[in-house]
């Protein structure tokens, strides 16, 4: 397979990141398409365990296995990685930014919507949960760190998907970040 080599020298990441049910997959997965040069990784795909604790030590090596795809595409040729479903804050942030060494732009994507519209998406969506799950998530308070944090290294767009498709968002996030979309 031959593969096209991209003009940019540098690895750039959009990271996406939201509650339970804001839409994460389903964006990640539309962004791929008019994403030059780019690869996605849904964390939710690569850390499905049995039992699936949850805890700090599950999310460093989640964050470890993300780090490490990252790279790898990187390395052949895919500067435009899109990665989510792993950050809960902004510590996690900086704890996944310290196993990249590559100087990269960092665009943080977070997603938010109304508890109502995002209850709905979890009731209709194709990943089915329980109530008893749903109820456990809905005890983590929403995390405001990830926005709120001072002298970062990511640009930080969020975007409220309540009244927004799949197509208006990915429009917002794309003319939202014209170093990698412009050519589009």
């Amino acid at each position: 397979m031959e593969r096209v080599v991209s003009p940019v020298p540098e690895g750039r990441l959009v990271l996406v990141c939201g509650q339970e049910g804001a839409g994460k997959s389903t964006i990640i997965r539309a962004l791929l398409p008019c994403t030059p040069y780019s690869a996605r990784i849904d964390a939710e795909d690569i850390g499905q365990t049995n039992p699936c604790p949850m805890d700090d030590e599950f999310f460093d090596l989640l964050r470890g296995n993300v780090a490490g795809l990252v790279e790898r595409f990187w390395s052949a040729g895919y500067v435009n990685v899109i990665a989510g479903s792993f950050l809960r804050d902004y510590r996690d942030y900086l704890a996944f930014r310290q196993l990249l060494p590559k100087p990269t732009a960092v665009f943080l994507v977070e997603l938010l919507v109304d508890s109502d519209v995002r209850d709905d998406r979890r009731l209709s969506r194709a990943k089915q949960t329980t109530q008893r799950w749903r109820d456990r998530v809905d005890l983590i308070p929403e995390d405001r760190t990830i926005r709120e944090a001072a002298n970062t290294d990511y640009r930080y767009i969020g975007v409220d998907t309540t009244n927004l498709s799949i197509v208006e968002t990915v429009r917002w996030i794309t003319e939202s970040i014209p170093e990698i979309y412009r050519q589009q």
